[in-house]
Protein backbone atom coordinates (compact mmCIF):
# COMPACT_ATOMS: atom_id res chain seq x y z
CA UNK A 1 0.00 0.00 0.00
CA UNK A 2 2.80 2.77 0.73
CA UNK A 3 4.71 1.30 -2.55
CA UNK A 4 1.07 2.32 -3.77
CA UNK A 5 0.78 6.04 -2.53
CA UNK A 6 4.85 6.58 -3.44
CA UNK A 7 3.74 5.85 -7.14
CA UNK A 8 0.68 8.22 -7.02
CA UNK A 9 2.49 10.79 -4.91
CA UNK A 10 5.14 11.16 -7.97
CA UNK A 11 3.05 10.75 -10.54
CA UNK A 12 1.07 13.51 -9.57
CA UNK A 13 3.99 15.65 -8.65
CA UNK A 14 5.32 15.52 -11.92
CA UNK A 15 1.97 16.20 -13.28
CA UNK A 16 2.11 19.06 -11.59
CA UNK A 17 5.37 20.28 -12.33
CA UNK A 18 4.79 19.64 -16.33
CA UNK A 19 1.69 21.62 -16.30
CA UNK A 20 3.39 24.41 -13.97
CA UNK A 21 6.85 25.23 -14.92
CA UNK A 22 5.83 23.78 -18.77
CA UNK A 23 7.80 27.15 -20.95
CA UNK A 24 9.27 28.82 -18.21
CA UNK A 25 13.13 29.07 -18.45
CA UNK A 26 15.06 28.30 -15.07
CA UNK A 27 16.43 32.26 -14.70
CA UNK A 28 12.48 33.42 -14.48
CA UNK A 29 12.18 30.30 -12.07
CA UNK A 30 15.06 30.88 -9.67
CA UNK A 31 14.12 34.60 -9.36
CA UNK A 32 16.32 35.74 -5.93
CA UNK A 33 14.66 38.61 -5.76
CA UNK A 34 11.21 37.33 -5.82
CA UNK A 35 12.16 34.75 -3.06
CA UNK A 36 14.44 37.06 -0.61
CA UNK A 37 10.68 39.19 -0.22
CA UNK A 38 8.70 37.14 0.55
CA UNK A 39 11.52 34.70 2.56
CA UNK A 40 13.11 37.53 4.45
CA UNK A 41 9.54 39.23 4.73
CA UNK A 42 7.85 35.33 6.49
CA UNK A 43 10.93 35.13 8.77
CA UNK A 44 10.98 38.86 9.97
CA UNK A 45 7.14 38.63 10.88
CA UNK A 46 7.55 34.70 12.36
CA UNK A 47 10.22 35.86 14.41
CA UNK A 48 8.22 39.16 15.71
CA UNK A 49 5.33 37.03 16.12
CA UNK A 50 7.13 33.59 18.14
CA UNK A 51 9.63 33.52 20.84
CA UNK A 52 12.36 31.76 19.16
CA UNK A 53 12.10 28.74 21.66
CA UNK A 54 8.57 28.20 20.66
CA UNK A 55 9.97 28.01 16.67
CA UNK A 56 12.72 25.67 17.44
CA UNK A 57 9.93 23.44 19.12
CA UNK A 58 7.49 23.91 16.19
CA UNK A 59 10.57 22.46 14.02
CA UNK A 60 10.72 19.56 16.51
CA UNK A 61 7.20 18.95 16.06
CA UNK A 62 6.68 18.74 12.47
CA UNK A 63 10.13 16.39 12.51
CA UNK A 64 8.21 14.19 14.67
CA UNK A 65 5.69 13.21 12.01
CA UNK A 66 7.98 12.43 9.87
CA UNK A 67 9.99 10.17 11.94
CA UNK A 68 8.08 9.60 15.30
CA UNK A 69 5.28 6.91 14.11
CA UNK A 70 2.23 6.47 16.82
CA UNK A 71 2.95 2.91 16.53
CA UNK A 72 0.24 1.20 18.35
CA UNK A 73 1.28 -2.24 17.86
CA UNK A 74 4.25 -1.70 19.30
CA UNK A 75 3.22 0.28 22.70
CA UNK A 76 0.81 -2.58 23.33
CA UNK A 77 3.35 -5.17 22.77
CA UNK A 78 5.31 -3.22 25.28
CA UNK A 79 2.92 -3.03 27.58
CA UNK A 80 2.29 -6.84 27.60
CA UNK A 81 5.71 -7.08 28.62
CA UNK A 82 5.48 -4.54 31.66
CA UNK A 83 2.07 -5.70 32.55
CA UNK A 84 3.81 -9.52 33.19
CA UNK A 85 7.27 -8.45 34.61
CA UNK A 86 5.23 -6.19 37.22
CA UNK A 87 2.75 -9.24 38.07
CA UNK A 88 6.08 -11.05 38.66
CA UNK A 89 7.08 -8.10 40.57
CA UNK A 90 10.41 -8.04 38.35
CA UNK A 91 11.47 -4.78 39.37
CA UNK A 92 15.06 -5.17 38.05
CA UNK A 93 13.22 -6.42 34.64
CA UNK A 94 10.57 -3.28 34.78
CA UNK A 95 13.83 -0.71 34.72
CA UNK A 96 15.73 -3.09 32.39
CA UNK A 97 12.31 -2.56 29.67
CA UNK A 98 12.00 0.76 30.86
CA UNK A 99 15.65 1.54 29.50
CA UNK A 100 14.54 -0.11 26.06
CA UNK A 101 11.09 1.47 25.63
CA UNK A 102 11.64 4.49 22.75
CA UNK A 103 8.05 6.04 23.56
CA UNK A 104 8.87 8.62 26.56
CA UNK A 105 4.90 8.63 27.30
CA UNK A 106 5.11 5.04 28.34
CA UNK A 107 8.38 5.16 29.81
CA UNK A 108 6.66 7.65 32.37
CA UNK A 109 4.17 5.36 33.15
CA UNK A 110 6.43 2.49 34.01
CA UNK A 111 8.48 4.52 36.15
CA UNK A 112 5.60 5.61 37.38
CA UNK A 113 4.12 1.49 38.64
CA UNK A 114 8.09 1.65 39.29
CA UNK A 115 7.63 3.65 42.56
CA UNK A 116 4.32 2.30 43.42
CA UNK A 117 2.23 5.40 42.54
CA UNK A 118 -1.76 5.13 42.89
CA UNK A 119 -3.90 5.13 40.15
CA UNK A 120 -5.02 8.55 40.97
CA UNK A 121 -1.18 9.81 40.76
CA UNK A 122 -0.48 8.05 37.49
CA UNK A 123 -3.57 9.42 36.07
CA UNK A 124 -2.91 12.88 37.29
CA UNK A 125 0.81 13.05 35.97
CA UNK A 126 0.01 11.28 32.82
CA UNK A 127 -2.90 13.15 31.65
CA UNK A 128 -0.49 16.84 32.81
CA UNK A 129 2.25 15.94 30.52
CA UNK A 130 -0.34 14.76 27.69
CA UNK A 131 -2.05 18.22 27.80
CA UNK A 132 1.41 19.70 27.73
CA UNK A 133 2.48 17.46 24.41
CA UNK A 134 -0.98 18.56 22.80
CA UNK A 135 -0.72 21.85 23.63
CA UNK A 136 2.72 22.27 22.21
CA UNK A 137 1.15 20.63 19.41
CA UNK A 138 -1.47 22.98 18.98
CA UNK A 139 1.39 25.55 19.04
CA UNK A 140 3.16 24.36 16.34
CA UNK A 141 0.05 23.93 14.06
CA UNK A 142 -0.49 28.37 15.23
CA UNK A 143 3.08 28.45 13.55
CA UNK A 144 2.67 26.75 10.58
CA UNK A 145 -0.48 28.02 9.87
CA UNK A 146 0.42 31.94 10.21
CA UNK A 147 3.50 30.96 7.95
CA UNK A 148 0.98 30.35 5.37
CA UNK A 149 -0.94 33.20 5.56
CA UNK A 150 2.23 35.42 5.65
CA UNK A 151 3.71 34.28 2.33
CA UNK A 152 0.88 34.75 0.22
CA UNK A 153 1.08 38.16 1.94
CA UNK A 154 4.36 38.76 0.98
CA UNK A 155 3.93 37.78 -2.18
CA UNK A 156 1.81 40.33 -2.85
CA UNK A 157 3.72 43.09 -1.74
CA UNK A 158 6.44 41.80 -3.39
CA UNK A 159 4.71 42.20 -6.58
CA UNK A 160 3.66 45.82 -5.91
CA UNK A 161 6.64 47.17 -5.02
CA UNK A 162 8.12 45.34 -8.44
CA UNK A 163 5.08 47.14 -10.33
CA UNK A 164 6.29 50.37 -8.60
CA UNK A 165 9.61 50.36 -9.77
CA UNK A 166 8.12 48.76 -13.47
CA UNK A 167 6.66 52.30 -13.85
CA UNK A 168 9.93 53.79 -13.29
CA UNK A 169 11.10 52.46 -16.51
CA UNK A 170 8.52 52.47 -18.96
CA UNK A 171 10.46 54.55 -21.41
CA UNK A 172 12.59 51.02 -21.56
CA UNK A 173 11.40 47.71 -22.73
CA UNK A 174 14.29 45.88 -21.46
CA UNK A 175 14.37 47.79 -18.26
CA UNK A 176 10.42 46.62 -17.56
CA UNK A 177 11.08 42.96 -18.09
CA UNK A 178 13.19 42.11 -14.76
CA UNK A 179 11.21 43.83 -12.44
CA UNK A 180 7.61 42.45 -14.04
CA UNK A 181 9.60 38.59 -13.62
CA UNK A 182 9.94 39.86 -9.76
CA UNK A 183 6.25 41.24 -9.84
CA UNK A 184 5.17 37.98 -11.25
CA UNK A 185 7.54 34.96 -9.45
CA UNK A 186 7.06 36.55 -6.14
CA UNK A 187 3.21 35.95 -5.70
CA UNK A 188 3.47 32.47 -7.04
CA UNK A 189 6.63 31.83 -4.86
CA UNK A 190 3.91 33.13 -1.50
CA UNK A 191 1.17 30.80 -3.38
CA UNK A 192 3.34 27.86 -3.49
CA UNK A 193 4.58 27.90 -0.31
CA UNK A 194 1.98 28.48 1.57
CA UNK A 195 -0.24 25.68 -0.35
CA UNK A 196 1.82 22.88 -1.03
CA UNK A 197 4.39 23.08 2.21
CA UNK A 198 2.51 24.53 5.25
CA UNK A 199 -1.34 24.01 4.80
CA UNK A 200 -0.20 20.12 4.00
CA UNK A 201 2.34 20.59 6.81
CA UNK A 202 -0.15 21.91 9.44
CA UNK A 203 -2.99 19.23 8.44
CA UNK A 204 -0.17 16.47 8.96
CA UNK A 205 0.51 17.69 11.72
CA UNK A 206 -2.96 17.67 13.33
CA UNK A 207 -3.89 14.39 12.31
CA UNK A 208 -0.40 13.29 13.89
CA UNK A 209 -1.94 15.16 17.12
CA UNK A 210 -4.98 13.62 17.36
CA UNK A 211 -3.41 9.59 16.86
CA UNK A 212 -1.03 10.73 19.35
CA UNK A 213 -3.66 11.68 21.89
CA UNK A 214 -5.59 9.00 21.29
CA UNK A 215 -2.81 6.57 21.82
CA UNK A 216 -1.73 8.50 25.29
CA UNK A 217 -5.44 8.07 26.40
CA UNK A 218 -4.78 4.27 26.01
CA UNK A 219 -1.65 3.94 27.40
CA UNK A 220 -3.17 5.67 30.53
CA UNK A 221 -5.66 3.30 30.92
CA UNK A 222 -3.20 0.24 30.07
CA UNK A 223 -0.68 1.58 32.72
CA UNK A 224 -3.97 2.19 35.33
CA UNK A 225 -4.43 -1.96 34.53
CA UNK A 226 -1.22 -2.92 35.26
CA UNK A 227 -1.13 -1.28 38.70
CA UNK A 228 -4.81 -2.90 39.20
CA UNK A 229 -2.87 -6.23 38.06
CA UNK A 230 -5.36 -6.92 35.53
CA UNK A 231 -4.79 -9.83 33.24
CA UNK A 232 -1.66 -8.83 31.07
CA UNK A 233 -4.08 -9.73 27.61
CA UNK A 234 -6.82 -7.62 29.20
CA UNK A 235 -4.16 -4.53 29.26
CA UNK A 236 -3.22 -5.16 26.00
CA UNK A 237 -6.59 -5.75 24.63
CA UNK A 238 -7.03 -1.78 26.48
CA UNK A 239 -4.57 -0.24 23.77
CA UNK A 240 -5.22 -2.30 20.48
CA UNK A 241 -9.17 -1.20 21.04
CA UNK A 242 -10.23 -4.60 20.49
CA UNK A 243 -10.95 -8.21 22.36
CA UNK A 244 -7.67 -10.46 22.41
CA UNK A 245 -8.64 -13.73 20.69
CA UNK A 246 -7.90 -15.80 23.62
CA UNK A 247 -10.51 -17.15 25.64
CA UNK A 248 -9.66 -16.38 29.42
CA UNK A 249 -11.99 -17.81 30.81
CA UNK A 250 -11.05 -21.26 29.82
CA UNK A 251 -7.45 -20.59 30.80
CA UNK A 252 -8.41 -19.55 34.79
CA UNK A 253 -10.97 -22.86 34.11
CA UNK A 254 -7.43 -24.76 33.10
CA UNK A 255 -5.63 -23.06 35.91
CA UNK A 256 -8.14 -23.93 38.76
CA UNK A 257 -8.49 -28.04 37.84
CA UNK A 258 -5.12 -27.91 37.15
CA UNK A 259 -4.66 -26.99 41.11
CA UNK A 260 -7.32 -29.04 42.31
CA UNK A 261 -5.47 -31.99 40.61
Amino acid sequence: MNVILVIVGLIALLLFSSTVFRDIGLNMLLNPDALMIVLGGTIVAVFLGFPFKRLRTACGDIADTFFAKCDRERTSQDLLDVARLYRKADIRGLERKMNGISNDFLKLGVSLLITHQSNDDIRAAMERTMALRVVSYHHSQNVLKAVARLTPSFGLAGTVVSLIKMFQHMASVEAIAPHMGVAMMSTFYGVIIANLFMLPLSSKLEEYTIQSEALMHSTIDGIEAINNRDHPLRVQERVIGYPISVDLSSLEIGATSAATR
